[in-house]
Formats: structure tokens, C-alpha cells, sequence
């Protein structure tokens, strides 16, 4: 099946990014007519012109990583023409479109956040697209990551990077300390007993334990992360209600208010202190490794690990996936972009820029197996994929994440108990979370 693209939605898709965010952005432009004629010796074909969007800037890993991997795939398949267009407030930018109706052919999105895009029915469920050659393993996908992009039973989305929460380490302050460089935290006990024995101050430099865990992949997964170790839940969907605020979640929360109030081994306002060596530990996601790798320079060692566990080990999940956008047409060139890219040679050359594999089959990669010995800080987080958790699968997760923020901040200020912070929450957040 073929397809003829008209000049009509792309001028105007183009020319709605080139005008902002404005809400009458999508009828900016002046559209040009006419068809998209067919190059003479292009194949039997028509030739098709797409539009991924994304937010990846040229100025960071991804960016680049994508530009070379969509110019690999024009050249592969030349009669799809495909555009990757990069644009900043990229959540933004996507709300004006969808609520125009000019939608890009294809889109990454964030996981946590993809049931509001789901709820909205922009998206095509991809299973009935993968026929013949062009089908996929949904087994071989990481078990958050299939979870978070599965709804009702279908697949709505291709994860391509995921992110989870794990910590790093000043190893020349532990050997200083007198801890031993190569052996990390393994539990809380143990993250308290080794943030004490950072702690201090010596010919004027004033060293802490950690910092208070407060974002990694997104603001509030160290929370979550915390709230599932201690064998606690977030929300309870079927009844659609919070359970942040059960024994186990309030118990998480004081844990972490400990660090600072209690056990005085981390800041309320750490700053840059982890980066200027006076920091023992801290929370971070895969992607910052390589950032943190050339803030830090030569100032001192330092490696990763995973998440010191509670009663039991556990990790937030996240990250980004593909969707095919419902534009009405060329579902089909689309969605062979999107297998393309998730191909387990071409994904492991995109990983390869500090996110841990959203597919089992990338870890076999001789690409990514070499990045591994050449980064060995990565081995921590590819360990904690086997028990990263999702978010919980709701429209509103966004809103619900600035109330949790809140609650947690309140806490840590001791302006509310861990219990009156999370109940407070809870009730702010019932309508949201019955809304799904």
C-alpha cells in the first residue's frame, strides 16, 4: 500500500513549530497546495514524507544520536523521507498541536506521562502494524517498560531509553573516611552508618554524608523508590485511591526526613557540594553519568551503585518511548521507522550515550557490551532494571507528581509530619487520581 502525501498539513505542522506556543499557533501559516510528486527512479514506491518530532537538543547526547540514526534511515529507505524536527517546550509545543489537529507522524513521549496521550486517542496501537518482517518481541522488552506502554491489552508505544534511579559515589572521600572505595551501601543501615562516618569537618572543609534525595530521573522517583523498598505502595488502582500515605509509605518518608533531621548526615540544601568532592553519596539517573563524569573531572574517584535497599530492593522506572501518531495516513511508513529504530544494533548505538536499554536483545550488542567495559558506572543501573518499578498508569500522574513534591518538601522543612504531608496530599489528589 502507498501513500501520497499532500503539502498541506506538513507546511503547516513546520511553520507551528516556527511560530511558538501561542493557542492559535496552528493556524499561523498559509498553506501551500499541491501533491508531493514522485522522484523519477525512486522505486516502485510513491515517496512519502514524515515528521518525527522530538526534544532531544543538538547540544546533548541524544540529539545527535538521533539526527545520525534518522539520516541512516533516509538513506535505507529512500522514499521515506523522514524529518526529525527538534523543538524546545517540547510538551508544550505537542498539547498546540494535537489540540489544532496537526499532528506529527510520529512522536517521542515521556512513559510516565503516555496515558494522557493514550486518553486523547492520538496514538495507533502498533501490534496490528507489525506483520510479515516487520514485527516485534514484546517478551524481550523490560518488564516496567512494558507494563507502562501497554493499555488494555494493547501496545501503544515503543520504548527506546529508560532511566531509573541509583546512586553515586566520591570514593577518594570514602578512602579518605577510611570506608572502602569499592564497596558501596547495601541497605539503609547501612546508608546511615557510612553517611555518619563521612560527615564531619576537618581544616575547615565541612563534608556530608549525602544528599538529600531529591530528584534523579524525575523530581519525585527517590521518593517512590523509597516508598517501594519498604514494601509500600503508591496508588491503588483499582479503587482508585492513594496508598502513599500507608504505614510504609509514611514510614519511607521519615526515613528520608532522618537523613537531615535525625542522623544529620545530609543538608537540607546541599547545592553544588557533591560536585566540588564534599559530598559522600547521592541519587542520580544513567543519564547523568556522562554530565557528572566531566563536571567532576579529575577532582576526585567516583563511582555508582545501585539504590541501597529497604526490606526489599527496588527502583522507579522511566523514560521515553515512540509513538505513531493517528494522522489518518501513512501509518504503515511510520510505524517501519519506528521498528527500525528499535532494532537491537541501531538501539544499542543510541543507548550508547548513557541511558540504560528499554530491550533485553540491546545488551547483547557488541556496541553496547563494549560501552559497558568503557563506562562500567552504567553496570549499576542495567542491574536495577530487573526490578524497576512504573509509575502508576494515570492521565494526571503530572499534577500528581507537583503534590507529591510538595508534600515531600513540607516534610523535609518540617512544616508537616511525614504523615500529615502524604495524608494532605492524598486528599488533594483523590479527584485527580478518580479522574485516572
Amino acid at each position: 500500500m502507498t501513500y501520497t502525501i499532500g503539502r498541506v498539513h506538513r507546511r503547516r505542522w513546520l511553520c507551528t513549530l516556527m511560530t511558538g506556543a501561542a493557542a492559535g499557533l496552528v493556524t499561523a501559516c498559509r498553506p501551500m497546495q499541491g501533491p508531493v510528486q514522485a522522484t523519477p527512479g525512486a522505486g516502485s514506491e510513491a515517496p512519502v514524507q514524515l515528521t518525527y518530532l522530538h526534544q532531544w537538543s543538538p547540544t546533548q547526547g541524544h540529539g545527535p544520536a538521533t539526527e545520525r540514526l534518522v539520516s541512516r534511515f533516509r538513506e535505507e529507505f529512500p522514499t521515506i523521507q523522514i524529518e526529525a524536527v527538534y523543538t524546545p517546550q517540547y510538551y508544550e509545543k505537542l498539547v498546540s498541536l494535537i489540540a489544532g489537529g496537526s499532528l506529527p507522524d510520529i512522536a517521542t513521549y515521556n512513559m510516565a506521562f503516555l496515558p494522557r496521550l493514550v486518553r486523547l486517542e492520538v496514538t495507533v496501537p502498533l501490534e496490528p502494524l507489525a506483520q510479515s518482517t516487520r514485527r516485534f518481541d514484546k517478551n524481550d522488552m523490560v518488564p516496567a517498560a512494558r507494563e507502562m506502554v501497554t493499555f488494555e491489552g494493547k501496545i501503544m508505544a515503543m520504548p527506546y531509553v529508560v532511566n531509573n534511579t541509583g546512586m553515586a559515589y566520591n570514593q577518594t572521600l570514602f578512602r579518605q573516611k577510611g570506608l572502602d572505595p569499592s564497596r558501596p551501601p547495601q541497605t539503609w543501615e547501612e546508608l546511615v552508618e557510612f553517611g555518619r562516618r563521612l560527615t564531619g569537618a576537618a581544616d575547615g572543609v565541612e563534608t556530608w554524608g549525602m544528599l538529600f534525595p531529591r530528584g534523579a530521573a524525575d523530581p519525585i522517583s527517590p521518593l517512590l523508590s523509597f516508598v517501594w523498598q519498604n514494601g509500600g505502595e503508591v496508588v491503588d488502582l483499582a479503587r482508585r485511591v492513594a496508598t502513599w500515605n500507608s504505614p510504609a509509605g509514611v514510614e519511607a518518608l521519615q526515613f528520608m526526613v532522618d537523613l537531615v533531621h535525625r542522623y544529620r548526615i545530609a543538608p537540607l540544601q546541599g547545592g553544588n557540594a557533591h560536585l566540588e568532592g564534599r559530598v559522600g553519596m547521592w541519587v542520580i539517573p544513567p543519564g547523568n553519568i556522562s554530565a557528572l563524569g566531566m563536571s567532576v573531572g579529575q577532582q576526585f574517584a567516583w563511582a555508582t551503585a545501585e539504590l541501597p535497599r529497604g526490606k526489599q530492593q527496588a527502583t522507579s522506572l522511566g523514560g521515553h518511548a515512540l509513538v505513531v501518531m493517528k494522522t489518518g495516513r501513512a501509518h504503515e511508513h511510520a510505524w517501519r521507522f519506528v521498528h527500525w529504530f528499535i532494532q537491537p544494533a541501531n538501539l544499542a548505538e543510541y543507548n550508547a550515550t548513557t541511558t540504560a536499554p528499554a530491550w533485553r536483545s540491546v545488551e547483547q550488542q557488541p556496541v553496547w557490551q563494549r560501552y559497558l567495559r568503557e563506562e562500567p558506572r552504567m553496570q549499576p543501573f542495567v542491574a536495577m532494571l530487573a526490578y524497576g518499578r512504573p509509575t502508576p498508569k494515570l492521565a494526571t500522574w503530572q499534577e500528581i507528581t507537583d503534590i507529591l513534591v510538595e508534600a515531600r518538601e513540607a516534610a523535609v522543612r518540617q512544616e508537616k509530619t511525614p504523615k500529615d504531608a502524604l495524608d494532605d496530599a492524598a486528599r488533594q489528589a483523590e479527584p485527580l487520581i478518580k479522574s485516572g
